[in-house]
């Protein structure tokens, strides 16, 4: 299994609590440093569809390069879904495209998050 994990700077727990509203998931795992309720977030999963999960941090240097995750979904329906709600203040948006031929079975949309992190929601 392959698991994206993402870093933050101080937010990661605002973030996988949206992802979490986005995808119908829910957060699994969240430790803070020295168990601190007031420290910032050591690591967190939330659990996205039956399949995909990511895992993430808050970190105190500089966010590491931008990433591009790709989610499967089985109807077009559900990448709309999920993409209008993950489009709350985003930043750059590509609505649902058909894949060009030879693969004209599914399509798929981008989304740049209000946390950076881009988003291919394909079918």
């Amino acid at each position: 299994m392959i698991m994206p994990y993402l870093r933050f700077n101080g937010n990661c727990e605002e973030a996988f609590n949206f992802y979490a509203k986005c995808f119908g998931g829910e957060v699994v795992h969240l430790t803070r440093r020295d168990n601190n309720p007031e420290n910032k977030v050591m690591h967190a999963t939330v659990n996205l569809t039956e399949t995909g999960s990511i895992s993430g941090s808050d970190t105190d240097g500089p966010l590491p390069g931008k990433y591009e995750i790709l989610v499967l979904f089985k109807t077009r329906a559900e990448v709309e879904n999920v993409f209008a709600k993950l489009s709350e203040c985003a930043t750059e948006i590509s609505r649902f495209k058909p894949h060009p031929p030879p693969d004209d079975a599914g399509g798929g949309a981008y989304v740049t998050d209000k946390y950076g992190y881009t988003w291919f929601l394909c079918v």
